[in-house]
Order: C-alpha cells, then structure tokens, then sequence
C-alpha cells in the first residue's frame, strides 16, 4: 500500500476527532468495523495492517477522551500563584504571562497587566519564576451565537483561568538554558524598536506581526482589512514564514556543496531558534513538524512525501493536546498545506495525456509561463477548496479578493519577510554604510505596503453551515476528484472538466448559500445593555437598541458575529428606543464601520435628545435615510409586523427612561397572532401613561423594561399584558443590582418564566406555524 503511515496517522485524527465530538463508543467501534470490511474487500491491504489501522483509532479515541476540557469550568482557581514563565506576549494596552506553576498537574494561568504602568516598564523573560497576586477570572465562554470562545481557545493551551495582576514579584531568572537562550528575546525586542523606527505605524505594524508574532502594533482597522482580505496569514508568524527562511537556508547551502547533515542540522537550528523568537504557536509546530519529518528523511535517503509528513506531524501535536483541533489556526494551517498537495493532484491529472511541444522554440516560452500560471491558479483552487469549509465554521465569511490577491501576495511576502529579518539584523549591527542601507530597504518596503493597503476589499457573508452542508461538500468534492482521475470514463476531457467544475460548483453553493432559515427574535447578550435581533426566515434583520456600559466595542465583539453567525448581509432597520449609552454604543460604532449596511435608522417622537441627534447627524452622513415613529406607525418586514405604541412629544414627559420606545412585535401563528412586547428602559410612570393613552394587547412574551428595575414592571402593568414569558436583558454582577428582586417577586406573582441574559446568555425564540419555542443559548437548553 502507497503511504502506509499516512493512512495510520488518519485513523488516530479520526479517533481524536471522534473523541472530542462525543460520538459513543459504540458507533466509533461500529464504523471502525464497517471499515475494515471495506478495505478488506475493495482494497489490497494486509489483514495485519488493517487491524493496525483499528489500534491506531483506538489510541486516537482514548487520547481524545483522556482531553481536560470538561475539567476547566470546575477547576478552584487561586489568586495567589508561583510558577514559570514559558510565553510573554504584549498587547495593546497589556501584558500577558502565560505562567506553568508548581502544581503538580501542570495549571496555565494568563496573567494580564492593565492599569500599573510601572508593571508594563518590568520587562519579563522565558524561564523566570515568578509568584503572583490578583483577581481570579474564569475563561469566558460565548454567550451569542458567533461569539469568540475563550475558554476553547486558552483551554486549548492547557490554561485554566485568568489572573488579573495586583502584584508581581520575580523570585528568581530561571534556568540556566532559559538565560541562555534570553539573547534571543532580546533580539526580538531590537528588532521590533528598529522597525518602530525605521517605517510608518501601519508599516511596523504589519512587519512586527509577519516576522516576530509581536501584534501589539497591528491596529484594529488593519486587522480587519487584512482579514477582509484573507491576508491574516500573511502576517503571522506562520510556517509559510518558517519555510521561507529555512528552507532557503538549507537549499543555499544544498547549492554549496555543503553536505546533506550539516545542511539539515543547520536549518533545524535555525527553525528552533526562530520557532523559541516567536513563541511556538500552532501554525509554526505544524511548519517545524513538517520540516523535521521531510529533511529527517531526507537524511535518510528517502522520498520527501509532503501529504504524510502533514499527518503525523498533526498526530504528534494531537496527541499532546487534543484540543488543539477545534482551533480555527490550526485547521487552516493544515488544510492549506493539504489544499496545496490537492491543486498539485489536480495538476497531475489535468495534465495527463498532454503532449510536449518540443521543436517550436516560440511556443516553448509561452507554454512555460502559462503551465507556471495555471499551477498557480490550480493550487490556489486547492487552499480555496480545503479552506472554505473552516473559513465558514469560524468566520461565517468568505474574502471574494483574497483569491486573486494571493496571486502575488504570497510571493511578495516569500521576499519581503527574509529580507525585512536580513535588514533588521544588518540594522542593528549598527555598522554606519550596512545600517544605511538596512534602513533604506525598510523605506522602499514601508512605500510597497502604503500601496498595497490602498487595494479594495470585499467579503461575502454566508453564515455558518451545518454539518451535513459540510458533509455534502466533502462528498461533492471526492467526487469531482475521482472523475477528474478515472481515465474509464467514456467522454472527452472537455467535457469531463465541465463536469468536475460542475459538480465543484455545487458542492460550494450548498455550502455558501443553502441556509435553514426561520423567523425568530434574540434577546441579545451585550452585558449590561439591551439589544434585540429579529431575523426574518427570507433573510431580514432587524435591531432594536444595541449598546452596552460595560462591554468595549459590543458591535464588534458581540452584535456583529451574530449577524454574520447567521448570515445577515444588511440591516433592514435599526430601532433605537432612547439615547443611553447602554443602547445605542452599538449603533455609534457600526455607523462606522458599515461592514454590514444599516438601511434605515428609526427614531421615537421625543424632545431633543443629544446622543439621539449625533446618531441621526452621522447617519445622514453615510446617506442612511432617518424616520421618526409615532404611536400607531407601523414597519412590515417578512412575517413581522412592528407597531409603535409610545411615545409622543405632546405627552412630554422629561425623565429620558420614561419617555422611551414602546413597540409590540406581532406574527400570523396559526389561527391567532404572536405577540412580542419591547419596553426599552421604560418605568412605572410610563407605563401607567402608556396604559392611560393607549391600552394594551395581552402578550406572549415580553422584554421587561429597564434591565428588571424594580422601578419598572409594576403588577398593574404585569395584570395589562399577561406574557407567558419574559426576558432580561442585564451584566453580569452588575453594579444596579438588575434584576432587582422586587421585579423577580412580581413576575412570579403574575404567573411568569422569566430569563435573564446574564445566566442564559443570549435568549433565542423561534415561532412556527403553530407554536414558538424559547431555547437559552448558554446553556444550550430548550424550554
């Protein structure tokens, strides 16, 4: 059998996967016994290997099960630690040490330095050992739909909780392997000054991340260009890098006659010492573990098959952490190197039959280029292929430009990045003729990327797939595949291309485009704000408020990965009920951002409001057309039906909560209609004024007012409307005290379930044609 250790390094990945997707024991057995019959059938595979195939699924299957992850939420977290430094990493505006302390089963604690200045000047090495004192965090989990998983991800690394600093103490420098190996995190540090110097905040930015992993200088809005792009990979430290610097070293020397071990010890050392500069990240192990089983066999005197050296190296890193294959990096630092091997099997089954052109010397020119270019092209397809189904699972997002950016991107940067590493060390040197020169490279390469920074972007918003699109893919995909490479197929290569990118191009539509859709409306987790989605099954969105007192950036990090979780690719509307910041910092940050067009902004019929008239002024600006709703307007959108019910400017009232936004969402169910009630941060005093004026509709579920006051949801009201359910919208351990337990007292003498955002995370309500079902997306729970 060709490759018999890639077929083994599979089996054990499987059985990892399997593992950490909880699939029984029984059905992995199940499966593994319906393999065996395969291959024993429709293969030529020995019964010997075969069963090794089972063994290696097995240990797979343990490991995976072996995994600690359950075991992170329970874990007692201390606020007093001692332990070693093994990866520092600046921030913006802090520090993170990842500290290994002395317990015996090895805890991760990140420690991060925020407010103390002079604790940001103490510069902090691999190696030291260090006791610490502050306020103990659990990890985050996502509490929206889209939401950054911070417990998976730290997790991932073996870390169990976060401790915010109060005091540092070093009490000693470590190992002497540790200070010996320090010359090389002071290295870094020079280089990373010399750039600073030497090229434009964006410029040093992108070189700092792309050469030494050091992102402390990657703005927010470059960030986001890059990614917009698909040019993040472009500026981590990633394998692509590693390859550049040590393969090409070792080819060099390959050149020079230098033998085959000098030549392979050398680049090791050099992938070691640059791998320890930029701390080991997934990306760079998977380059380095790819390199030691290619140049190691190499040595040997054997092939250097690529395909499986990618699989044990992921078997190696899988079976140290399992939990490092539900990481975003790692499944694209994988999958583009396995894209990579299948544009190249496509290549070789494009090309066969093809006859050369041996004795036109003019056509042999041309002939070279073309075959390079669509080697190119075909390996691009390949990355895009293997690629998209994580690019979809983790970004909900597709780069349209990155494709043919990566053109010359990828090439450029495979100059660019030895030569940015050569001119910081010649830089450095600070030898007066090499030094001027050094920084005159730096110049032309920071005018090269202020050109490339002015090239458009653009991305399409898909959503996230299921699984069986992600199945179906997969299929679609080996069996374009298997035709391209059947030689028995009884038709034309023309028509068998047409029929490979046919079958191609569906497999991508159902991943890209096929979406299960329903109406439902989702009761935000932003902290302590409120914000409300309501999704239409035809693809429309709809928000009201959006903001949040103690959530940074709450557009950002929770109400547009949400969106684009769910496909969303314009806002029909955008409801504001009052101009408190704890409701509108979403729309003041979107309104800048417009990733996801705003069509119309709608506004209540007060007095005026200042933050309400900045709002509207900048959406003017942007050409988004603003409306004033008054009691009895009414906006259709889909199945929804939104009616305003309060408030008007002739019934003046001039606390800003009472005179919010009050509007009752209402959908065909069956034979009678559903009835969402929204109150904003309306109190008593409004409410008794909205009951006086215009009455109201019983409901099913209503959104309480004012994050759960007690100054708000009075019992007449409750008696007025009779929901079934009611939602909170409120942080957690706020300093209000939301929900207040007179309101929680009030709603259980009324008969109502109630939720609240800040134990349930995001709350969801889907409505069907006869009913509506209310599920808590924390706690994954249907109600």
């Amino acid at each position: 059998m060709k490759r018999p250790l890639m077929g083994a390094g599979i089996a054990l990945v499987a059985g990892t996967a399997a593992a950490l997707f909880d699939v029984p024991g029984l059905w992995v057995a199940i499966i593994a016994a319906v393999g065996v019959v395969c291959l024993m059938k429709w293969t030529e595979c020995s019964l010997i290997y075969i069963l090794g195939l089972s063994v290696f699924l097995f240990v797979g299957f343990c490991r995976g099960m072996s995994s600690t992850t359950e075991v992170y939420e329970n874990f007692h977290m201390e606020e007093h630690i001692r332990g070693e430094i093994w990866r520092v990493q600046q921030k913006t505006k802090s520090t993170y040490i990842y500290v290994k302390t002395d317990e015996k089963f090895s805890v991760l604690v990140t420690v991060a330095c925020r407010e103390n200045e002079e604790k940001r000047q103490q510069e902090y090495y691999k190696g030291q050992v260090i006791q610490v004192v502050g306020r103990a965090e659990a990890l985050d989990t996502p509490s929206n739909p889209g939401q950054f998983d911070a417990m998976q991800y730290y997790g991932s690394q073996g870390i169990m909780y976060r401790l915010r600093a109060d005091e540092i103490s070093i009490i000693c420098e470590g190992s002497w392997i540790w200070r010996k190996l320090r010359f090389l995190e002071k290295l870094k540090g020079a280089l990373f000054n010399f750039y600073s110097l030497t090229m434009s905040e964006d410029g040093a930015g992108v070189v700092q991340a792309a050469v030494l992993g050091d992102r402390s200088g990657f703005q927010e809005d470059l960030r986001r260009y890059y990614q917009q792009n698909g040019w993040m990979h472009l500026v981590t430290t990633s394998g692509l890098h590693l390859s550049f610097i040590a393969m090409g070293l070792y080819r060099r020397l390959r050149k020079s006659t230098v033998p085959v071990l000098p030549s392979t010890v050398t680049a090791l050392l050099l992938m070691m010492a640059y791998g320890y500069m930029t701390d080991f990240g997934d990306s760079m192990l998977r380059a380095m573990g790819m390199m030691v089983f290619l140049l190691v066999g190499r040595l040997l005197g054997r092939k250097m098959d690529v395909p499986t050296a990618l699989v044990l190296t992921a078997d190696v890193l899988l079976l140290l952490r399992p939990e490092r294959l539900f990481l975003a990096g790692f499944q694209l630092s994988f999958g583009a190197v396995a894209g990579m091997e299948v544009g190249k099997y496509i290549i070789k089954y494009w090309r066969n039959g093809e006859k050369k052109q041996k004795n036109e010397n003019a056509d042999i020119f041309k002939e070279y280029y073309l075959k390079k270019i669509s080697e190119i092209l075909w390996v691009q397809i390949g990355i895009f292929l293997v690629t998209l189904p994580v690019l979809l699972w983790h970004m909900y997002e597709v780069p349209l430009m990155g494709f043919f950016y990566n053109f010359f991107m990828i090439p450029l940067v495979s100059v660019i990045v030895p030569a940015v590493f050569a001119a910081g060390l010649i830089g450095i040197s600070h030898i007066p003729i090499l030094a001027g020169a050094a920084m005159k490279v730096m110049w032309g390469i920071d005018w090269l990327l202020k050109w490339i920074h002015k090239l458009p972007s653009c991305v399409l918003i898909c959503g996230k797939p299921q699984w069986r699109q992600i199945f179906l893919f997969c299929i679609f995909m080996f069996i374009a595949l298997w035709i391209l490479s059947r030689k028995q197929i009884g038709c034309k290569k023309f028509v068998k291309c047409l029929l490979f990118a046919g079958i191609l191009v569906v497999g991508c539509f159902i991943l890209m485009f096929v979406r299960e859709r329903s109406d439902q409306i989702l009761c935000m987790d932003v902290g302590q704000g409120d914000g409300i989605c309501i999704l239409g099954e035809d693809g429309e969105a709809i928000l009201v408020d959006g903001g949040s007192s103690d959530v940074k950036k709450v557009y950002q990090y929770r109400i547009e990965p949400l969106l684009k979780y769910y496909g969303v690719r314009k806002i029909d509307a955008w409801f504001l009920t009052h101009g408190d910041s704890d409701h509108v910092s979403g729309i003041e940050e979107a309104l800048s951002s417009c990733e996801i067009p705003v069509r119309q902004v709608i506004l209540p019929d007060i007095a005026e409001d200042e933050t309400l008239d900045e709002i509207r002024r900048s959406a003017i600006e942007k050409n988004i057309p603003v409306r004033i709703i008054r009691p009895e307007d009414q906006l259709t959108s889909g199945n929804f039906r939104l009616t305003c019910l309060y408030p008007k400017v002739e019934w003046g009232l001039m606390d800003k909560n009472n005179n919010s936004l009050v509007l009752v969402l209402s959908r065909k169910m069956g034979e009678k209609d559903f009835r969402m009630l929204f109150m904003g941060d309306l109190e008593s005093e409004g409410e008794a004024l909205l009951l006086e004026k215009k009455g109201l509709p019983d409901c099913d579920v209503l959104k309480v007012g004012h994050h759960g006051s007690s100054r708000a949801t009075s019992m007449h009201f409750l008696k007025a409307v009779m929901p079934e359910w009611t939602f909170i919208s409120c942080g957690t351990d706020n300093r209000y005290g939301h929900p207040h337990a007179q309101t929680l007292e009030r709603l259980d003498k009324a008969g109502c379930q109630y939720l609240t955002t800040a134990r349930q995370g995001a709350l969801i309500l889907r409505i069907f044609s006869g009913d509506y079902q209310v599920m808590a997306w924390k706690k994954k729970r249907k109600y």
